[in-house]
């Protein structure tokens, strides 16, 4: 690796880093302001995994800070009544509490996520090295 490449993987995180590899078994979304969406169309093929994969909410494409969502334990959350009219699951996570919200209408769900921040050993098949726990947990 050069010293040009090396400088530019220092500037970046673990998932945007490597966001093409891990795209292939993880819904990965990018958060703006830990604003974040995830489609219904794009869920279904992931279903081909069974529940065996993660929703990853991006929210730095500098630094490590996302939230890696095992969607076997978040089956119950992002559930069909919470879509919205474009068929799509849409919220934000308070910086606060680590709370995720999805809200489509007058209707609002929320979820502690905190345990799930900077999670990478839970992205099945995820390049190596992972982040060193110090890393990982710059942000919590």
């Amino acid at each position: 690796m050069s010293g040009k490449d090396a400088e530019r993987d220092k500037n970046m995180s673990y998932i945007t880093h490597h966001r093409v590899r891990l795209e292939h078994r993880h819904y990965i979304t990018n958060a703006t302001a830990m604003w974040f969406n995830f489609y219904d169309g794009k869920l279904k093929k992931y279903i081909s995994y069974g529940d065996d994969f993660c929703l990853v909410v991006n929210c730095s494409r500098r630094s490590n800070d996302a939230f890696i969502l095992p969607f076997k334990n978040f089956i119950d959350f992002f559930t069909p009544e919470f879509l919205d009219r474009k068929r799509r699951w849409h919220g934000y996570i308070r910086a606060d509490d680590e709370v995720m919200r999805i809200s489509p209408c007058q209707q609002t769900h929320e979820r502690l996520v905190h345990e799930y921040h900077n999670a990478f050993h839970l992205l099945q098949g995820a390049p190596l090295p992972l982040p060193k726990e110090s890393d990982a947990s710059e942000f919590v």
